[in-house]
């Protein structure tokens, strides 16, 4: 690819250009990338050919899509040259092919240091553009609420089962209330099954959501793993601190949501 001129271009003076690759779940996370513009501004400039008067997008259509939701006028642009709609695809592909996203890992540093700087995951949310929910992803244990670790430190709960509350119930005041029920409930299945019903219906009571758990008919489904992916799940757990079956049911469930079938 020849030298980019880079430019800041007015984004209604933008289209897509039917080579652009990326054309599923670009709304997911759109929120987020556009509290991460608002913060700190678009970091990497978005790539466009110039037609006519105009110009077409080839990368960076969800940079754009923020940008439009902020309600913004320009983004910075780099400005490259085409031989024709097959050149296009190919530099297009191979830009997002090549993408690399941020390790987990580092993720998980820098939510740390920002918590032990600003004490409160709101505050780490709104400097990293993100959802409070991802931050506390990130955290894992550390953000698990000191009601909930005393639970733990009891031997009410493990360490786990409160890092798992603490991921899929944002507010504190009833995650510590599904705690609660959850160190009453005896059999592990039980408990994980309270915080699912949860997380899909955070409009009930917490007593609401254990009378669905007794109600409610769960499917099982048994598969069989080769060797190698057993192992890399007992690593897994192993890293994260967590259960077979949570990381199983997350890595499902992104699959579904990625393909459309859970929205």
């Amino acid at each position: 690819m020849k030298k980019l001129k880079f430019e800041y271009l007015p984004l209604d003076k933008i289209d897509i250009s039917v080579s652009n690759v990326r054309k599923s779940n670009l709304e997911e996370g759109i929120d987020e990338l556009a509290n991460s513009i608002r913060e700190i501004g678009v970091q990497q400039p978005v790539v466009v050919f110039q037609k006519e008067d105009r110009y077409e997008l080839l990368i960076g259509q969800r940079r754009l899509l923020a940008c439009k939701k902020l309600g913004l006028r320009e983004i910075p642009a780099l400005i490259t040259i085409v031989k024709d709609e097959t050149d296009a695809t190919i530099k297009s592909f191979s830009e997002n092919i090549h993408r690399l996203e941020l390790e987990y890992r580092d993720k998980m540093q820098v939510a740390t240091e920002l918590l032990n700087k600003f004490s409160s995951v709101n505050k780490v949310a709104e400097h990293l553009g993100v959802s409070p929910q991802t931050v506390r992803n990130y955290l894992g244990y550390a953000a698990v609420p000191e009601p909930i670790k005393k639970m733990v430190d009891e031997g009410k709960l493990s360490a786990s089962t409160a890092t798992r509350i603490a991921k899929n119930i944002s507010d504190e005041k009833k995650a510590v209330k599904i705690a609660e029920k959850i160190k009453e409930t005896p059999r592990s299945e039980d408990r994980r099954k309270i915080i699912d019903v949860e997380r899909e219906n955070p409009q009930k009571t917490p007593a609401e959501i254990v009378k669905t758990v007794k109600e409610q008919k769960f499917k099982r489904v048994t598969i069989d793993l080769t060797p190698r992916v057993a192992d890399a799940l007992e690593q897994a757990c192993q890293k994260y601190k967590s259960d077979a079956e949570d990381i199983t049911m997350e890595a499902l469930e992104d699959w579904l949501k990625r393909r459309g079938f859970i929205k």
